[in-house]
């Protein structure tokens, strides 16, 4: 009877040892791999943690530089001057791969192999064939090619995204928090709105380059409740729009981001006779390193959300210390410290 408990110890004891033996394989395999599944269901395994990323575009270059700017290999496109004034010197070392995407795709694929990143990330609007056109971009470099989802309302499941991607959860969660607290804020003062303000906005030096409702590039004038005088179907080429058509719509707020169109609207006086001009509401939007409302439209709107409520709606936004959310913004998604010097100067109307 001793002997055939023995027996049974022994067997016992070995199935231990071998089902502890199993159970730490597998834990080391997870260590070592780790699957990824991106915004459009794409599967990818990476061995070990991701230090080298490289971005396709420019708004994945932001939100990466915001999130891991020193897993950064290269850049989608090159920074200004002025961008660089906010950005970490290193930047500037960096290679420029170019973009996959849009009008002005140059992709230099040698450059992009060379710099040897892990991965390549793709972030913006799930674009129709997208999932083919980054498959056979994966091919032809054998590099993964990851895409996030990111528009404007789902920023901050986009930094959650990626920062579990590139294992940077803690940091990922501050920016994501930040991001959606102004969306949240834009959401409720929005929906008490009685009265909404009418807005034009264009980009261009000559104030005639019009936004349309509906624009990615308008996104931000939407959430907070403006009511842009451009209709979604309207369509002149290029949206050149004319000052007679400006004169029609007659709009309580002008927004322009380049300083010539605002001398032109402020002091020509074909412009006099609109409602925004002779109630002082033209407004030159801040637009360093980045603009508030767009170009690229990308994380730079994020504080775009604070700063056109308060413009647009100064009650509805009034617990809002807006100096102070520009600095938080500042510190937290460039790295820079403004001074109280930059701060006015950044929130002043004139250039």
């Amino acid at each position: 009877m001793k002997k055939i408990l023995s027996i049974i110890l022994i067997l016992l004891v070995s199935l231990s040892l071998f089902a502890g033996g199993a159970k730490e394989e597998v834990k080391e395999t997870d260590t070592q791999s780790t699957e990824f599944i991106d915004s459009l269901g794409r599967s990818h395994t990476f061995d070990g943690e991701i230090e080298r990323i490289a971005p396709s575009g420019s708004l994945s270059q932001m939100i990466l530089y915001s999130l891991e700017s020193e897993k950064l290999v290269g850049l989608s496109s090159d920074l200004s001057d002025n961008e660089l004034l906010y950005m970490d010197e290193k930047m500037a070392d960096l290679p420029l791969f170019g973009t996959f995407y849009g009008k002005k795709a140059n992709l230099n694929k040698e450059a992009l192999v060379y710099a040897s990143p892990d991965v390549v990330i793709d972030a913006g609007d799930i674009k129709d064939g997208i999932a083919e056109d980054l498959d056979n971009l994966e091919k032809e470099i054998g590099i993964p090619v990851v895409f996030i989802e990111c528009f404007l309302t789902n920023t901050a499941d986009a930094y959650r995204k990626l920062g579990s991607l590139v294992g940077n959860e803690e940091r990922a969660e501050i920016l994501a928090s930040y991001s959606q607290k102004a969306i949240d804020k834009a959401d409720e003062a929005r929906n008490m709105i009685e009265n909404p303000v009418s807005v034009y906005y264009s980009s261009s030096p000559d104030g005639l380059n019009g936004i349309p409702t509906g624009n990615f590039h308008a996104e931000v004038i939407e959430l907070v409740g403006g009511e842009n005088v451009i209709p979604a179907n309207f369509s002149s080429g290029s949206n050149i729009v004319s000052l007679e058509q400006i004169l029609i719509w007659n709009p309580d707020v002008i927004l322009l981001v380049d300083e010539n169109a605002y001398s032109l609207v402020t002091t020509d006086p074909s412009w006099a006779s609109l409602d925004a001009v002779k109630n002082n509401r033209v407004y030159l939007i801040p637009h360093s390193p980045y603009s508030f409302i767009d170009n690229p439209p990308a994380i730079n709107r994020i504080i775009g959300i604070y700063w056109l409520g308060s413009v647009l709606y100064p009650d509805l936004y009034s617990e809002i210390d807006l100096e102070e959310e520009v600095r938080t913004f500042y510190n937290l998604f460039y790295g820079y410290s403004l001074s109280d010097e930059e701060v006015k100067k950044l929130l002043t109307s004139q250039p």
